[in-house]
C-alpha cells in the first residue's frame, strides 16, 4: 500500500508541475482557464486528479487537484442527462476528500478519456483558428494533424461537453487530443511530459498556419497605457464609481492593432472562448480619443441600456440580471482598459481584452472572425452554475 501511495503522489507531482508549465504560459492558459487531470490508484482503486474549481494552473498544488473515486464516474456516461447543478452534487459525492474545492465541470470527460494524463487549455493561437467556420475548422485539422485531433463542434460546456466528447474520442482511438469549436484544445498522454509536449507542439502548428495564412498572431505586448488612455481613467471613474480600479494597455503595438478600421466592431461580436465573457461581458464600451466626460457618461449609460436589452432578449424569465457595467475599454487607436473592483480584477480583465483583441485581429485577417453566436453567449454568462452563486 505504501509503494502505491507513493506512486501515485510523485504521479500527481508530476501533474502538478507540468500544470503550472501549462498555465505559466498566457499563450496557452490564462487566469483560471483550463484544466487538468492525472489517473492514479489509491488503496487498490482508481482515482481521478483533476483541477478543482477556483485554482490557476500556474500555481497549482496539490490540494488543488481534488481526488474522486474514478469507476463510480461511469455510472452516468450512458445514462439521462444531468443539469450542471446535478453533475456537480455527483462529482461532490464521489471525493476522497468531502471538504475539497468543486472539480473542474469537466471533470467528467477528463475521466472518460482512457490516457493517464489530460491537458486543456485556451490557447490563443487556437482560439484564432477556433473562431472561423465549423467546415473550415475540420479542413485546417485535417490538413495540420492529420488523424492526431478529434474535432468537436461547439457542444456547452459541463455535462453535455464531456458526454459529446467522450463518444466522439471513442470513436477516433489513434488520436492524441481534441480540438473544442469556438472554445479550446484537449491533449493526452501516458506521461506528463507527452501530453504537455503534445498541446505546446500543437499550438506551435497553429501558430505557423496562421503566419502562413498572412494572419500571424500579434504577440503579447508590454503592460502599459499611454497618454490617451490615462487621459481617460479619471473621467472613467467618476463615471463608474463601482469599478474605480483600472489597468490601460496601450503599448504601440496593440494602440495600432486596436485602430485597424472595423476593430471596435469586431472585438463586439464576442469574446475569444466561452468563460471569458463571465468576466468582461460580450462586448466592450468603446470610447473615442479624446471623449470628454459627458460624453463618457452618455456612452456608459448607452453601454447599460444595450447590455437591458440584451439580456431580456434571451432570458426566460428565470435568470437574475447581472450588473449593467462594462468591464473593457476599448479606445480604437489608443488600445484597451481593464476595470474592476479590485486591482486583481482590472489586471485580469485587461490581460483577457487584450488576448480578445490580439486572437480576433488574427481571425478576422483569417477571412472574419467568428465567435459564439450572442444566444450562446447569453448561456455562458448566465450559465446555472454561476447564477447559483447569486443566489446564495
Amino acid at each position: 500500500m505504501t509503494s502505491m501511495t507513493d506512486e501515485a503522489d510523485t504521479l500527481l507531482a508530476q501533474r502538478v508541475e507540468s500544470s503550472r508549465q501549462l498555465g505559466g504560459n498566457p499563450e496557452l492558459a490564462m487566469h483560471g482557464g483550463g484544466n487538468t487531470s492525472v489517473k492514479v490508484m489509491r488503496e487498490g482503486r482508481r482515482v481521478l486528479h483533476v483541477k478543482g474549481s477556483g485554482w490557476d494552473l500556474a500555481t497549482m498544488e496539490p490540494q488543488g487537484m481534488p481526488g474522486l473515486w474514478l469507476d463510480p464516474l461511469f455510472a452516468v456516461k450512458d445514462g439521462a442527462r444531468l443539469s450542471d447543478t446535478e453533475m456537480v452534487r455527483f462529482l461532490r459525492s464521489h471525493l476522497l476528500d468531502t471538504s475539497a474545492p468543486n472539480p473542474s465541470v469537466e471533470t467528467l470527460l477528463h475521466a472518460y478519456l482512457p490516457a493517464r494524463f489530460v491537458d486543456h487549455g485556451h490557447a490563443s493561437a487556437v482560439l484564432a483558428l477556433a473562431s472561423r467556420p465549423e467546415a473550415e475548422q475540420r479542413e485546417t485539422l485535417r490538413a495540420l494533424f492529420g488523424d492526431g485531433l478529434v474535432f468537436l463542434p461547439y457542444v456547452f460546456p459541463g455535462f453535455d461537453l464531456s458526454i459529446e466528447g467522450a463518444r466522439a474520442a471513442e470513436a477516433r482511438p489513434q488520436a492524441w487530443g481534441m480540438w473544442l469549436a469556438q472554445h479550446g484544445l484537449f491533449t493526452w498522454g501516458d506521461t506528463a511530459g507527452e501530453s504537455l509536449t503534445r498541446f505546446r507542439d500543437a499550438v506551435a502548428v497553429c501558430e505557423a498556419h496562421l503566419a502562413a495564412r498572412g494572419a500571424a498572431l500579434m504577440p503579447p505586448t508590454p503592460r502599459r497605457g499611454n497618454g490617451v488612455l490615462e487621459t481617460l481613467i479619471p473621467q472613467l471613474q467618476a463615471a463608474l464609481p463601482d469599478l474605480a480600479f483600472t489597468d490601460p494597455r496601450g503599448a504601440a503595438p496593440l494602440a495600432a492593432l486596436s485602430g485597424r478600421e472595423g476593430m471596435a466592431e469586431v472585438v463586439s461580436r464576442g469574446t475569444v472562448t466561452p468563460d471569458h465573457v463571465i468576466r468582461i461581458k460580450p462586448w466592450p464600451l468603446i470610447l473615442a480619443e479624446g471623449v470628454d466626460a459627458a460624453g463618457i457618461r452618455t456612452a456608459v449609460a448607452g453601454f447599460g441600456a444595450a447590455y437591458e436589452r440584451y439580456f431580456h432578449e434571451h432570458s426566460d424569465g428565470t435568470q437574475i440580471m447581472l450588473d449593467t457595467l462594462p468591464r473593457v475599454v476599448f479606445v480604437p487607436g489608443a488600445g484597451v482598459i481593464g476595470l474592476g473592483r479590485s486591482a486583481s480584477e482590472a489586471h485580469i480583465n485587461a490581460d483577457l481584452a487584450e488576448q480578445n483583441l490580439r486572437v480576433a485581429a488574427s481571425a478576422e485577417a483569417l477571412g472574419g472572425y467568428q465567435p459564439l453566436p450572442r444566444p450562446e453567449q447569453f448561456l455562458i454568462e448566465y450559465w446555472e452554475l454561476e447564477q447559483a452563486k447569486l443566489r446564495k
